[in-house]
C-alpha cells in the first residue's frame, strides 16, 4: 500500500510515533522507502516530503488504514 501511495504522489494523511513516542499527525506526500543498517539491525524508514524519515514500525495509520501492530488504536483526530 505504501509503494502505491508513493507512486501515485497523492497527499496522504499519516499518523505515527516520533523518536520520543509523541503521537503525530501530518498530511503530505510520501517520497520513498529506504532501509538502513544500524546497531539494532536493519531499519526501514518512510521518507516524507519535508525530508523527515519515519521508522516503519512507528507508522500507525496511513489514509485510515492502521498498521498491523496498531489495529486496536482508535482515530481521535479532528478535521475541524
Amino acid at each position: 500500500m505504501l509503494e502505491a501511495t508513493i507512486t501515485l504522489r497523492t497527499y496522504t494523511h499519516l499518523q505515527y510515533f516520533t523518536d520520543l513516542w509523541e503521537f503525530t499527525t501530518v498530511t503530505g506526500l510520501l517520497k520513498n522507502l529506504v532501509s538502513e543498517r544500524d546497531a539494532a539491525g536493519l531499519a526501514e524508514y518512510l521518507v516524507i516530503d519535508t525530508g523527515e524519515r519515519i521508522r516503519l514500525d512507528r507508522v500507525v495509520n496511513v489514509n485510515g488504514t492502521f498498521a498491523p501492530p496498531f489495529r486496536h488504536y482508535h482515530d481521535f483526530t479532528c478535521d475541524c
